[in-house]
């Protein structure tokens, strides 16, 4: 540490780490922390753990002042949170987000619904009852659980929801499906992303990019190939250091996701940097030469009447390939003709857009909801 005397010296002279070093280290050394722990309890007051879209989950030792809670309340003031508001905290038991002491110091009262469309029921009732004024956070499964709540027992949802001035959604890119329906019931929806295991980065009122906290996380935007400082408002891939976690900090830590990042200043006041996911540098498939990510397939693959869910995999076995495999989610109650002429309508509309032959498997919702845990599905596989 004696040689670190500048920033420069700090990028030139610490080395990187990712996750598969922390899952080998895990493995050799049957330690659940990868060796990022270098406290115990009292300090160290939870674990939490990443959902395991991408591999095996990793546990997230977290301090008192855990920074994912420090950078949420911040956003949350900014969507017009005050002491004595009531939140509703839409979370999974696997991010430790029932552990309602922890809003104490802000005065927000946390109502703690678990994530799962089983509790949309209840979901409706507290946001009826209490009117809390922010919602954190909302998931792709559970507007279509939603959605079909809506169907089924004709409750008003945009009145039900009318009190929330700020209504987070997170978990992946929102499709356009999702998105129209949040515009009709007049979601106030602000898009949140993982700031690389650290924290979270989440829209402003401008909905121009994601604000990364740094004084949270010291944000490298590398270009993929070759590590050197990509070009601002460019692509590139994001490296973060725990800057406030002294229980089990990430040391330049590759997250292997490729943003769009600029530390131009916003037009809602703040210097801090801003970024647009693009998704994840393994995620990349080249088809016939051509970059394909899963956000170039979510503009259109809801289009259709019988896949307007827009839930779909990429099959990539291998990174270069001949045809695009898609595995897509479907309805087979709304379904026009066959399944094999669905098959056809898709792979006419991937040749439109991308210009790409195309394998299509079909797969009803309800079993593709279950490939992946609650808040999303893994949007690339490898079988």
């Amino acid at each position: 540490p004696d040689d670190i005397k500048s920033l420069a010296d700090f990028k030139a002279k610490v080395p990187f780490m990712d996750k598969d070093m922390i899952r080998d280290f895990r493995d050799r050394n049957e330690d659940p922390f990868g060796g990022l722990a270098c406290v115990g309890p009292p300090h160290m007051r939870g674990v939490g753990f990443t959902s395991g879209t991408t591999g095996d989950p990793t546990p997230l030792p977290r301090p008192e002042d855990n920074a994912v809670l420090v950078t949420l309340k911040r956003e949350l003031w900014h969507m017009g949170m005050r002491p004595g508001d009531h939140l509703t905290y839409l979370l999974f038991t696997f991010r430790e987000g029932m552990i309602g002491d922890r809003w104490m110091d802000t005065g927000f009262t946390p109502i703690c619904v678990q994530h799962s469309p089983l509790d949309i029921p209840y979901l409706v009732q507290v946001s009826r009852e209490y009117r809390p004024k922010a919602l954190f956070m909302i998931s792709t499964p559970m507007i279509l659980g939603l959605e079909q709540y809506e169907k089924k027992t004709g409750e008003d949802i945009k009145e039900a929801f009318s009190s929330y001035e700020g209504i987070v959604f997170g978990g992946e890119p929102m499709s356009p499906h999702i998105r129209k329906l949040m515009d009709r019931w007049e979601f106030p929806v602000f898009e949140l992303t993982s700031l690389g295991d650290v924290a979270t980065a989440t829209e402003c009122s401008a909905h121009d990019g994601m604000h990364t906290w740094e004084d949270v996380a010291l944000i490298e935007h590398l270009d993929p190939d070759n590590d050197s400082d990509a070009e601002d408002g460019g692509r590139g891939e994001m490296v973060v250091t725990a800057l406030l976690d002294d229980v089990a900090p990430l040391i330049r830590f590759r997250t292997d996701d490729l943003i769009e990042f600029t530390r131009k200043p916003c037009i809602c006041g703040r210097t801090h940097g801003r970024m647009k996911p693009l998704g994840r540098k393994g995620d990349e498939q080249i088809v016939n030469g051509k970059s394909i990510l899963p956000i170039d397939i979510f503009p259109f693959i809801g289009d259709f009447p019988e896949t307007r869910t827009g839930l779909f995999q990429i099959i990539r076995q291998q990174r270069e390939v001949d045809i695009l495999k898609l595995r897509v989610g479907y309805d087979s109650d709304v379904l026009q003709d066959s399944e094999s002429d669905l098959i056809e309508r898709i792979k006419a509309r991937i040749k439109q857009e991308l210009d790409l032959p195309s394998e299509i498997e079909l797969m009803s919702n309800d079993e593709m909801v279950k490939l992946g845990p609650p808040n999303k599905i893994p949007r690339v596989s490898k079988s």
